[in-house]
Formats: C-alpha cells, sequence, structure tokens
C-alpha cells in the first residue's frame, strides 16, 4: 500500500473525520463516526437532528484541522506510516541477498553496532546531540550499502546469463560471411544488421564489467571507512574525537550518495523503483514521530 510523504488538507480532514478515541477497556473507539451514526438515527424521527449534526460536524472537522497539534499528531502518524513501509522494503531486499552479500551486509552491520557502543559508553548527558547526530548518520549506511549489494547482485546474475564468447564466434562467423564473393545486397544488409546487433551486445557487456567494478569500490569504501572510524573512537574517545569521526562517516555518505546520484539512471535500470530511486529511502529513521502519533491513541 502505497503513503504518501507530503499531506493535503483533504488528508487533515480524512484524519478528522475518522479520529478515534481510546477508551480503558474498550479501545480505539471511533467517536465521529458514532456521533453521526446516532445524528442519522435521531433524523428518522425529526430531520432537525440531521441539520444539527451536519452543522457540528463541519465546526468539529475545522477546529480539528486547524488544531497545529492535530496536525502534528497527522504527520507522526503518516512518518510512522512510511518508516514501517520503508523497513518492510528494505527487509525484503535484504531477503533476497545471497549468501555472501547478506554476510556482508551482516558484517557492516555489526561493525556499526560496535561504533555504537564505543560512543555510548565515551558521550555523557551533555552530548545528546552528539547521540542524535551519530544516530541519524550511521542509520543511513546500511541502507546505502544494502542498495549498492543488490544493484552488484543483480549485475552479477546479468553477467552469469551472459556468453560472451559464444557472441564473439558469432561476430566472427558473420565477418568471415560478409568476405564471401558474389554475396547478394540482401543477404549483406541482413547479416550486417546482425552484426550490429552482437556488436552492442558485447558493449553492454564491457559496460556492465565496469559498472560492476564500480559499485564493488563503493562497497569497499563504505566498509573501509567503517572499520577507519572503529578504530579511531578506539584510539581517542574525546569529544573532539567523536566529532571528527562523525564528520567523517557524513563525508562518506555524502560521498557515496552523489556517486549514486550521478550513476543514477544505470542504478534504476538494474534495481528497479524498489531501490533505484525511491523517496522512502529518504524517511528520517528519527523516533521523534512516534512520540507526537502517541497524543492522540
Amino acid at each position: 500500500m502505497a503513503v504518501k510523504s507530503k499531506l493535503t488538507y483533504t488528508d487533515y480532514v480524512c484524519e478528522a473525520f475518522n479520529v478515534t478515541t481510546c477508551f480503558t477497556g474498550i479501545g480505539n473507539v471511533p467517536v465521529n463516526k458514532l456521533f453521526l451514526l446516532g445524528m442519522l438515527i435521531l433524523g428518522l424521527s425529526n430531520v432537525g437532528f440531521w441539520f444539527f449534526g451536519v452543522a457540528i460536524e463541519v465546526i468539529f472537522l475545522y477546529v480539528m484541522t486547524s488544531s497545529q497539534r492535530f496536525r502534528n499528531y497527522v504527520d507522526g502518524k503518516k512518518a510512522l506510516e512510511l518508516k514501517q513501509l520503508r523497513n518492510e522494503k528494505l527487509s525484503e531486499i535484504a531477503g533476497t541477498l545471497k549468501t555472501v552479500h547478506s554476510s556482508r551486509l551482516g558484517k557492516l552491520n555489526a561493525n556499526i553496532s560496535e561504533i555504537n557502543k564505543l560512543m555510548n559508553w565515551n558521550v555523557d548527558q551533555q552530548g545528546d546531540f552528539m547521540v542524535m547526530s551519530r544516530q541519524d548518520t550511521l542509520n543511513q549506511m546500511p541502507i546505502i550499502f544494502l542498495k549498492l549489494l543488490r544493484t552488484k547482485q543483480l549485475i552479477e546474475e546479468s553477467q552469469n546469463k551472459a556468453n560472451t564468447k559464444q557472441i564473439e564466434d558469432q561476430i566472427h562467423k558473420i565477418n568471415s560471411q560478409l568476405k564471401a564473393p558474389n554475396l547478394s545486397p540482401a543477404l549483406e544488409k541482413s547479416l550486417r544488421g546482425n552484426l550490429e546487433i552482437f556488436q552492442k551486445r558485447l558493449e553492454n557487456f564491457e559496460a556492465i564489467k565496469e559498472n560492476e567494478m564500480l559499485v564493488e569500490m563503493e562497497l569497499q569504501r563504505i566498509e573501509n571507512q567503517v572499520n577507519f572510524v572503529r578504530e579511531g573512537i578506539a584510539l581517542d574517545s574525546s569529544p573532539e574525537g567523536l566529532s571528527s569521526n562523525i564528520d567523517m562517516i557524513n563525508n562518506t555518505l555524502g560521498e557515496t550518495q552523489d556517486w549514486i546520484n550521478t550513476h543514477g539512471d544505470f542504478l534504476r535500470k538494474l534495481s528497479g523503483p524498489a531501490i533505484g530511486d525511491d523517496p522512502l529511502m529518504d524517511i528520517d529513521a528519527d523516533a521523534r514521530p512516534h512520540n507526537r502519533a502517541k497524543q492522540y491513541q
């Protein structure tokens, strides 16, 4: 189910119409719908209740949609839905990885977990802002790494299906046929058409090899950067050292994202909409929307 990342006024009205209130022992009760149902039933005996119900409903929807607190609640609720949908997609993508790639992702997550522990041990209460910055930054690394791993696997699958030797043999065979004497124009045109197709296929396979090398270099750069940061934190646990290591991670993320943007067309063709250009990947992993959503539960 698709979830919109940007809400319109209509979305707020719909949320207000469907608003629920939690009662102990009962759970969430759709109070607004129950009110309208009551007015509908009462209106069967006196139509005045219908006009009264409509008037109250209009006022109720206006007040609710004008409330910044209610809007914050709706924003938080939708952000949670987006986060959940993103996590489901990421889990689905991770589940398609082969063992060798899944193991590589697990190792990166283990190193990031160790960085988290080292930072938690060395950051005091006054450094909460640093903890939040670190969490926001580190949470993005496995996502980008997963994108690249999935792309690498798709490239490898494409390479496995390719038989460049067979194509080269076909090109050699056609070139030999073109050298035959008394070749009719129609046959020559057909042979040259096939030759062009085989040559383009061969060029595509060469491009795939280059792309695979580029993706592998980006994967190694992230892995090396994480290892470097982990070692750096162990050696220098001062606030300045932690801040410097966070900056290094941010730089790595920025450079990798720039690389992904530069090669966006190629990534989208290989990975599809679930990876190549997915707005869900940009959802903030921050847990603060969760707190806002609880206000109306």
